[in-house]
């Protein structure tokens, strides 16, 4: 016997928003971070060499801005995998996609706190 999930369109629609928000929002803070470093080269006020309690890849500007665009890649894919189910109506996936951008966002948290 096999139980059957139905997800009624609103609740669809509000998760594929909020999954497509939170992709959305991380993406562009990661890529931006990476644009303003690793491309302009605008490092004034961050704490590179490790001053104080850092994350380990606030040694070098070009090391902080490769976690930050390989994080802004991670969630770019996610993004994308989000907008593609939206589109297509496949229910189901938009919650694995929801609980996969949550636990990036606590990956990306953890990394953070790592060497600090």
């Amino acid at each position: 016997m096999t139980t059957q999930t139905i997800i009624n369109r609103p609740t669809f629609l509000t998760i594929s928003i909020l999954t497509i928000l939170l992709s959305g929002l991380l993406t562009l803070m990661n890529l931006s971070e990476f644009y303003l470093i690793g491309i302009l080269n605008k490092t004034d006020g961050y704490p590179f060499g490790g001053e104080g309690p850092t994350p380990y890849y606030y040694k070098t500007a070009g090391l902080y801005s490769t976690v930050n665009l390989v994080w802004g890649l991670i969630f770019l894919t996610t993004l994308l995998f989000a907008i593609r189910t939206s589109i297509k109506g496949q229910r189901k996936n938009v919650f694995w996609l929801l609980g996969l951008t949550i636990l990036l966002i606590l990956g990306q948290f953890l990394h953070g706190q790592i060497g600090t």
